[in-house]
């Protein structure tokens, strides 16, 4: 039993080693890939959570449509987008998870082509184009090479993976703190399912996950100073996260993790502060324009006798206490469910709903090296308030802002996803771990990153299982 231990203890050195200087983000790579791939070609096309409407921007973006909201270059209307003439070819319903059908459905997709003349069809949702350029660059490759439907689909499946590893492994090599967790949060089955679709909440992750990681590398790594191009990095990387989903433009408070003495003087570094500001404003301006037109359009449904909500949380701000203790305590466990639910929240993991969560809290308890160690309690409240902040906001948006799933005064907000609480989900980790916590197993990288190697096969072989 000793030799066969040590012989196990052998191969994860090996294969830790094997990795070279930035193992945890080349192992993550690697895994993520193979992964990615195989829910990309498994999972029916238009399955994933708002499948119909992602695809329709995406399309949309892949005729032209590249500078959404902010210039309309193909000259339709914002609620409006370009699509092939023979668009809805792909006749599209719901499979039903373990009869066959999505196996079915994929077949008949392989023997259909889309058109190669356009026509426009309403939609009532306006996205920020930037978003859907992988999936839009597949479809328009796809399109041109005259693939079928499905062939299509992957291929901006593909690319939109592509792009969420690039954005991902840098976050993981460059931070110099809590780089398996981060891999970890990234090898969730959920992360990668979005990844590998045409949503654009693939490069919404791996953005937060870049600002978070240049975050850390300014505060704990080796760099002593850091000047106005530095600055200007954060910036860009924050406005094009605020063009997605500008809550998450709350990750700008951990720029405050960054000593001021990294930026030499006070004068320094505020000059630097104010040019890090010049591109998030000019991205929050075009967002709260979007957001406008966006909660305008969700509160319509939910308002009663001409209030909408955000009037109604105006006029009794004590009740938004009171609903947010309420969903908390009723709505938790949902959220923990749809953590490890794929498709469109049909798919179910089994013991993952368990097992992922817990591993991850081991994990992150333990992810700890010198770096680490010297992390002030100060940042840690940072981190935490960073995590509260956001949170709070994605539940309150989703309030206000859809007015279908919340009626005036609900007490409990609906509408709300697992999934949209993974970009600060590292944030949460930093503010929770402890430099007391000391962590002596061997090899521990390769133990982490294999243990989520596992999860993601059980999970791809599920949605197997599901669709054929």
């Amino acid at each position: 039993m000793k030799d066969m231990w040590g012989r196990c203890r052998n191969a994860f050195g090996w294969f830790q080693n094997r990795f070279g200087k930035n193992r945890e983000a080349n192992i993550f790579l690697v895994i993520a890939l193979c992964a990615g791939i195989a829910m990309a070609f498994i999972n029916p096309p238009f399955h994933e959570c708002d499948a119909g409407r992602h695809h329709r921007w995406a399309m949309d973006v892949s005729y032209g449509n590249l500078l959404s909201p902010i210039i309309n270059l193909t000259g339709h209307g914002m609620d409006v987008v370009t699509v092939p003439k023979n668009f809805y070819v792909e006749k599209y319903h719901m499979t039903e998870p373990g009869t066959g059908e999505g196996g079915e459905y994929i077949r008949y997709l392989q023997t259909v082509k889309y058109s190669l003349e356009s026509t426009e069809v309403e939609e009532d949702w306006v996205f920020t184009s930037l978003f859907y350029y992988p999936q839009a660059f597949g479809l328009f490759l796809g399109r041109t090479l005259q693939m079928s439907v499905y062939g299509v689909c992957v291929l901006s499946r593909i690319c939109n993976l592509l792009v969420f590893l690039a954005l991902t492994y840098g976050a993981i090599a460059i931070t110099p703190v809590y780089k398996n967790i981060l891999a970890v949060i990234a090898l969730f089955p959920i992360t990668l399912y979005q990844a590998a679709s045409v949503s654009p909440d693939s490069m919404l992750n791996g953005l937060c996950f870049l600002f978070v990681s240049v975050c850390f590398c300014y505060a704990y790594g080796e760099r002593e100073h850091l000047d106005w191009r530095a600055a200007i990095k954060l910036g860009v990387i924050l406005a094009a996260v605020c063009m997605c989903k500008y809550v998450y433009a709350c990750l700008g408070m951990l720029v405050f993790l960054i000593p001021m003495k990294r930026f030499g003087t006070k004068k320094e570094y505020w000059k630097c502060f104010v040019i890090a500001c010049l591109p998030l404003a000019f991205a929050m301006v075009f967002g709260m324009i979007n957001a406008r037109h966006t909660i305008t359009v969700g509160q319509s449904f939910g308002s009663v006798d001409g209030m909408t909500q955000l009037q109604y949380l105006m006029k009794n701000p004590f009740f938004i206490i009171e609903v947010l203790l309420h969903t908390i305590r009723y709505k938790f466990n949902d959220y923990m469910l749809w953590l490890n639910t794929l498709g469109a929240l049909n798919y179910e993991l089994g013991p993952l709903v368990y097992m992922v969560p817990m591993f991850a809290v081991f994990v992150g308890c333990l992810d700890q090296n010198e770096a680490s160690a010297g992390i002030k309690v100060r940042d840690k409240f940072l981190c935490f308030g960073t995590f509260l902040l956001i949170s709070i906001g994605v539940v309150l948006g989703i309030y206000i802002g859809d007015g279908k799933a919340n009626p005036l005064g609900a007490e409990i907000v609906q509408g709300v996803q697992g999934r949209y609480f993974i970009p600060v989900i590292p944030v949460f980790f930093a503010a929770i771990s402890s430099s007391k916590v000391k962590n002596r197993i061997r090899n521990f990288t390769a133990k982490a990153m294999s243990g989520m190697g596992i999860f993601l096969l059980y999970a791809v072989f599920r949605l197997y299982r599901y669709c054929f």
